[in-house]
């Protein structure tokens, strides 16, 4: 398992209370989605450790004094939209006032851990520590607004549509929108892709926990996504936008599983077994990533061109649709069930509406890195009142290695000419802070 260091500045840090009765507490909260957990030391004596997201004793005032604290805190990337690490560490005195607030930021390497250590003075009543920390505290947030500014001159933002077109391949490897960013290569030999990212990852959440993503059962701005997609044929080019989230999701009894496992990690996290960590993290994930049920819902807004030109853009379709999935035994077999009402302005070219409804479903298997789906699709159309319309179609998907897939598709499309169904394709997710695809 990769472990990223962070030191954190400055260091020491100056904690300053009101009086040498004071007592001390200290409470560190791990936010993004992420899991993490503590140990806290002074010379050597253990003060606390694990999960101290509500305020922990670790001492008075007086007994701390002028001795050096060192806090770590090692947070577990287990959130598979972003592998950005926020922690609030805060230092209270007996009356609840704050006496130090601090977020700090990170990203783990995918699938593994950041640690942040950071070093803590206790003071009370020494002018002159106060003055050189206020002095310190100017001096870095000087050198920090530098350093920023010059980052910010190296790298400019890159246009989603620019990635989309390859005009900009570099940043397909490492775009700078930070969060949730995914792309898809649709048909080998063919000209065609889709861009997709989440907006809610685009900001850092540093109250939002681990349980909270687990138990939220309406994650609807979590799973936001919006997208944008272009395809060439022989004869006309395509290009929509598309908007999806999650309405609703459930891990039933496996709740329980996650919490139990959620405090094994914090356990092993504040005792540096990241050897169980790594165990431990695959079978959480294994679980967050296989919801008992869930609904999705979904819309999209096409057009499309004869000269492949945007002057010649012509509405065609727009459709609304939602997905019902479901595991009847927690495990690898899945089912998904489809309705979809499209709305064609343009039916084939013909000048003519058509209403059409879409009823499927999709069997899925997972073995191991290989998934197999059977997918029947039946369509509708109000307009010419047929209704025997229907895609059948064998998927496979394989992970070639951590969030790239290749995925190919036989069987028989919609339409009664041209209609056979023989695609290859790739899936990637690629961002600065996770990569992941949709």
């Amino acid at each position: 398992m990769e472990i990223k260091n962070y030191n954190l500045e400055p260091n020491p840090k100056i904690v300053n209370t009101e009086s040498s009765s004071d007592e001390i507490y200290l409470s560190i909260k791990i936010g993004n989605g992420q899991i993490g957990a503590n140990k806290v030391t002074s010379n050597g004596e253990l003060l606390a450790k694990g999960n101290l997201t509500e305020p922990t004793y670790i001492g008075d005032s007086s007994s701390l004094s002028n001795r050096e604290i060192e806090i770590e805190t090692n947070v577990l990337d287990v959130n598979t939209f972003t592998n950005r690490c926020v922690i609030t560490t805060t230092i209270y005195n007996q009356d609840n006032k704050e006496l130090y607030s601090k977020i700090d930021k990170g990203d783990a390497p995918e699938n593994g851990v950041a640690s942040f250590k950071g070093k803590y003075i206790i003071n009370f009543a020494v002018l002159f520590f106060i003055l050189l920390n206020t002095l310190l505290n100017q001096q870095l947030l000087a050198q920090t607004n530098s350093d920023y500014l010059e980052f910010s001159n190296l790298e400019t933002p890159t246009s989603p549509g620019l990635i989309l077109f390859d005009e900009t391949p570099s940043s397909i490897e490492k775009p700078t929108t930070p969060q949730g960013l995914g792309l898809s290569l649709l048909g080998l030999g063919q000209n065609g892709g889709a861009l997709e990212f989440a907006p809610y990852w685009l900001k850092d959440h540093p109250e939002l926990t681990a349980k909270q993503m687990y138990t939220d059962k309406t994650p609807i701005l979590s799973h936001f996504g919006i997208s944008i997609a272009a395809i060439n044929t022989d004869t006309l080019s395509f290009i929509s936008g598309g908007l999806r989230t999650r309405v609703f999701q459930s891990y039933g009894k496996n709740v329980g599983k996650l919490n139990n496992i959620k405090t094994q990690i914090e356990n092993a996290l504040s005792d540096g077994d990241f050897e169980k960590v790594d165990s431990l993290r695959k079978e959480y994930v294994s679980i967050t990533e296989k919801p008992i049920f869930n609904i999705g819902l979904a819309a999209a807004l096409g057009a499309s061109s004869s000269t492949n030109s945007y002057d010649d853009l012509e509405l065609n379709r727009w459709a609304v649709w939602m997905s019902l999935n479901f595991r009847p035994k927690g495990n690898d077999f899945y089912f998904t069930v489809l309705s979809r009402y499209i709305n064609n302005e343009n039916y084939e070219g013909t000048n003519v509406k058509a209403g059409l409804v879409d009823l499927g479903t999709r069997l899925n298997y997972d073995i191991l890195k290989f998934t197999v789906s059977l997918e029947y699709v039946h369509r509708m159309n109000f307009t010419r009142n047929i209704f025997d319309d229907y895609r059948l179609a064998v998927i496979g998907s394989y992970k070639l290695i951590d969030n790239i897939f290749i995925t190919s598709t036989f069987g028989k499309n919609f339409s009664d000419v041209n209609n056979i169904i023989a695609l290859a394709g790739l899936n990637f997710g690629f961002s600065q802070k996770k990569v992941k695809a949709y």
